[in-house]
């Protein structure tokens, strides 16, 4: 135990946050999470001053638009300072979908806090997300009266390099899709072709991660050491540093284009761990690195603990840190004398696959709960999708870069939506197999049942086979409560 604490230091401090965070949470001792979204005039009519703090998201037959309550406007004003989602009713005239960040509104609606969606609590959601609830706006219940300019605001210059995407002639199909993969832009997405990305398993390549983040941080490593070439250059110390301070800055740079979104920010943090773990000689992948930026991320968000994506993103990153070295050392490193046919199987085998396997098996307790289905083809999808999406990211920036350059710019443009159709129709026909989804509904005491088994068996791999006895009996234990339930 002792040794245990001596290499893992970071989670002798994350392990009491996250308990201490529960703690609050679930029994509001000695504060509440949540309680900065009480609001006393939920469900009754009033006029509020508000002001929009992001783009319109395109609904069915509104707009959503997140907006801060600046005021109660009744017979006198009375500051509130709150967050609520308002759903403004469009019209033939386009006003809600012309509305921009800073515009500010005088709305008559009701604030309703959100009921359940099946199994899932929303208004709960919305108040882990720090909104007091949602109101839908018809259409002659609000007015525009000013606007503020916000210039500065990363959401402003994703907005504006997703217009310079749209200038350049994609399909409006694949335009979605790249503005998905290398904005986080995700309201132009075609609903069946998120819907085809989700059953098949690779809904995780249209939310702006790890994945988009990682492949941001090893092509700039690629431009700045030339190609691999100059990579010796990295043990001289002026020249590390400077590499370093670079890709930092790189990282950053790409998460302000992104909006700040929070799953960016997470990768983007771990990779500044990284990075200055390799500045100063450290190991800098391990699950310290990770606990590192858990923790950091939770003392500045402690809501984070149970947003979702917050808990996936760690999860799958865990998993891999975890279970690849113990996979691949079940494996052989070169399997003939050729060097080509060796790097393919470290590639495909070592790496894609068993990335992938250890990524699934971190997500699909808390994926299960959350959504109540498993995608059974995922290892064909992450295959498929995956390259795919590493070689589209590269060609969304190269657009972003080029695209307005003649001949080279619409070459570019046409061979990245080449890429981007083969992805969608790929994920598309993977839909389209037999059992491509299960529907399965878990409880929370099952997910930390599967965790269990995952733990156990991971451990039992490390030649420690008296841990497949736990390990058996977490599964049992899981079979027993599918069963009963």
């Amino acid at each position: 135990m002792r040794d245990w604490l001596r290499t893992h230091p970071m989670w002798v401090l994350l392990l009491p946050l996250i308990s201490g965070l529960l703690v609050c949470r679930y029994t509001q001792w000695p504060v509440s999470l949540v309680s900065d979204t009480e609001f006393a005039y939920l469900d009754s009519t009033h006029t509020y001053r508000t002001v929009v703090r992001d783009y319109p998201s395109p609904r069915r037959r509104t707009q959503r638009v997140e907006a801060e309550l600046l005021s109660l406007e009744n017979s006198q004003t009375m500051p509130l300072h709150q967050r609520a989602y308002l759903y403004i009713a469009t019209d033939s005239t386009g006003r809600a979908a012309g509305l921009r960040m800073g515009d500010t509104l005088l709305v008559r609606t009701a604030i309703r806090r959100g009921g359940m969606l099946g199994h899932f609590d929303y208004g709960d959601y919305l108040r882990m997300q720090g909104l007091v609830g949602t109101a839908y706006v018809p259409k002659d219940a609000w007015r525009c009266i000013g606007h503020n300019e916000t210039r500065w605001h990363p959401r402003v210059w994703q907005h504006r390099l997703s217009q310079r995407l749209r200038q350049m002639g994609f399909a409006p199909r694949e335009l979605g899709t790249l503005e998905a993969l290398t904005l986080g832009y995700k309201e132009d997405i075609e609903p069946d072709v998120k819907r085809s990305f989700q059953t098949s398993g690779a809904a995780h390549v249209l939310a702006v991660s790890g994945l988009h983040t990682g492949i941001v941080y090893m092509v700039l490593w690629w431009l700045l050491t030339g190609f691999g070439r100059r990579k010796p250059l990295y043990e001289e110390t002026g020249r590390r540093i400077a590499l370093s301070l670079l890709l930092i800055s790189g990282l950053w740079g790409y998460a302000l284009l992104t909006g700040m979104t929070p799953s960016v920010v997470r990768s983007a943090l771990m990779l500044t761990i990284v990075q200055i773990a390799y500045m100063c000689r450290r190991n800098a992948v391990s699950m310290n690195t990770l606990a590192t930026a858990a923790f950091i991320l939770l003392l500045l968000r402690p809501r984070d603990l149970f947003s979702v994506g917050f808990q996936l993103s760690f999860a799958a990153v865990g998993a891999i840190l975890l279970l690849v070295p113990l996979i691949q050392s079940y494996l052989p490193h070169r399997v003939s004398r050729r060097e080509w046919i060796n790097s393919a199987w470290r590639y495909v085998v070592t790496g894609l696959i068993v990335v992938s396997i250890a990524a699934w098996l971190g997500t699909m307790p808390l994926m299960t709960y959350y959504f109540g289905y498993v995608s059974n083809y995922f290892l064909l999808t992450n295959l498929i999708v995956l390259p795919l999406a590493s070689i589209a990211v590269t060609g969304g920036f190269l657009c972003l870069l080029l695209g307005t350059v003649p001949v080279l710019g619409g070459v570019i443009c046409r061979l990245t939506e080449g890429v981007i159709w083969l992805m969608n129709t790929a994920t598309g026909w993977i839909e389209s197999l037999p059992g491509s989804q299960t529907a399965l509904h878990i409880s929370p005491l099952m997910v930390v049942l599967l965790y269990g088994a995952i733990v156990c068996g991971a451990l039992a791999l490390q030649r420690k086979l008296w841990w497949a006895i736990p390990c058996a009996a977490c599964l049992v234990g899981f079979c027993y409560k599918y069963t009963i339930v």
